[in-house]
C-alpha cells in the first residue's frame, strides 16, 4: 500500500439526506447565524488541517468546535470533536455542532449541500500554492475580524521565505525529485509534483529545480524509467513521520540503489523529510522549506 496516514472515522457517517429532519429543524434556527458580528464567526468547523493551524495562529483556536480526522496541530485541537474528512464527513455530527462557518479545502457535495440547507457560510481554502497560503491568512483574518494579527503572520511568512531565497540565491540549483507517496516495498506508484503546486514552488524557493516541473498535471504518478530519464541530482522523500521507521528507510534506500545510473543515487543524495506537516500547506510550511533548502545547500557548501 502507498505510504499515507490511515485514520478510521471516530463517528459513523451519514449522507446529507440521511440526517434526521428533526435534527435539522433544531439546528436551523442557530446554524449560520453570526453570534458576534464584530468579531466574526464563533463556531467554526474546519475540514482542512492547514486552515485549522492558521485560525489558531490568528488567536482564534477557541472558536473551532470541530475538526477533520487529519487535524493534529496544534495539540489543543486534538481534543475537539472529529467530523470525518473531505470524502467521509460525519454530517450528523456537523449539524449537532451548530457551526456558523465551515472551512473546506477541496470539494464535498455532502458538506456543501448541508451548508446550503442550513444557510451556513462556507470558506473555500485555496492553499495549493504559496501565494494561496498568503491569501488564506488574509481572508481568514478578515472573516474573523483579526486583520492586524493576519498582517503580522503574513509579514513573518514573507520574511522567512525571503531569507531562504537570499541564502541560496547565488548557488547552483540541483535537479530534484520530490516523492509524496509511493509503494513502500517496491519502486512503484511514485507520486510527485508537477508545475505550479506549493510543493513545486517550495523547491524553487529552497534553491532547487523540480525535475517534473514541466508537467501540467499537478500530482503525476511516475515510473522508475521516467525518473532515470529526468536525471535527478537529489531525491527527497516526503512523508509523515509516523510512517517512517528505520527499517522502512533502509528498504527504500535499497530500492534506489538499483538505479545506480541516477546521479542522486551515485552521490548518495537521497534524503527523507519525515514531518507531521510535510504535506500540509499552512504558514508553518516555511519550516519544511528551510529543511529542504539545507538538504539541497548544506551550510558547509555555502560558507565563505
Amino acid at each position: 500500500m502507498a505510504l499515507s496516514l490511515s485514520v478510521l472515522p471516530l463517528y459513523p457517517t451519514f449522507g446529507e439526506d440521511e440526517v434526521p429532519t428533526s435534527l435539522l429543524r433544531r439546528a436551523a434556527p442557530t446554524v449560520g447565524l453570526v453570534l458576534a458580528e464584530r468579531s466574526g464567526p464563533q463556531r467554526i468547523i474546519t475540514i482542512a488541517p492547514n486552515s485549522a493551524e492558521i485560525i489558531c495562529a490568528l488567536g482564534a483556536c477557541k472558536r473551532i468546535v470541530g475538526v477533520s480526522k487529519f487535524c493534529t496541530y496544534p495539540a489543543e485541537l486534538q481534543r475537539r470533536p472529529r467530523v470525518g474528512g473531505l470524502f467521509d464527513p460525519d454530517i450528523e455530527r456537523m449539524v449537532a455542532l451548530r457551526p456558523d462557518l465551515v472551512v473546506l479545502r477541496g470539494r464535498s457535495d455532502a458538506v456543501e449541500n448541508l451548508c446550503r440547507r442550513l444557510k451556513t457560510p462556507i470558506y473555500m481554502d485555496q492553499t495549493d500554492t504559496l501565494p494561496g497560503i498568503e491569501t488564506c491568512i488574509i481572508e481568514l483574518g478578515e472573516k474573523l475580524s483579526l486583520q492586524p494579527r493576519a498582517q503580522e503572520l503574513l509579514k513573518q511568512f514573507r520574511i522567512r521565505l525571503a531569507a531562504i531565497r537570499d541564502r541560496v540565491a547565488d548557488r547552483p540549483r540541483p535537479r530534484v525529485l520530490l516523492t509524496i507517496s509511493r509503494q513502500p516495498d517496491k519502486m512503484a506508484d511514485i507520486l510527485t509534483t508537477g508545475k505550479g503546486t506549493f510543493l513545486d514552488q517550495m523547491l524553487d524557493v529552497a534553491g532547487g529545480v523540480n525535475v517534473f516541473g514541466h508537467l501540467d498535471m499537478t500530482y503525476p504518478q511516475v515510473s522508475a524509467e521516467s525518473i532515470i530519464a529526468q536525471r535527478p541530482e537529489v531525491i527527497i522523500e516526503l512523508m509523515p513521520e509516523v510512517d517512517l521507521t528505520e527499517a522502512l528507510r533502509r528498504q527504500i534506500l535499497a530500492q534506489w540503489s538499483k538505479l545506480g545510473s541516477v546521479l542522486a543515487v551515485a552521490r548518495k543524495r537521497i534524503h527523507f523529510v519525515a514531518d507531521e506537516n510535510c504535506l500540509i500547506p499552512s504558514m508553518r510550511y516555511v519550516e519544511i522549506i528551510e529543511k529542504v533548502s539545507k538538504l539541497l545547500h548544506p551550510e558547509e557548501e555555502i560558507a565563505p
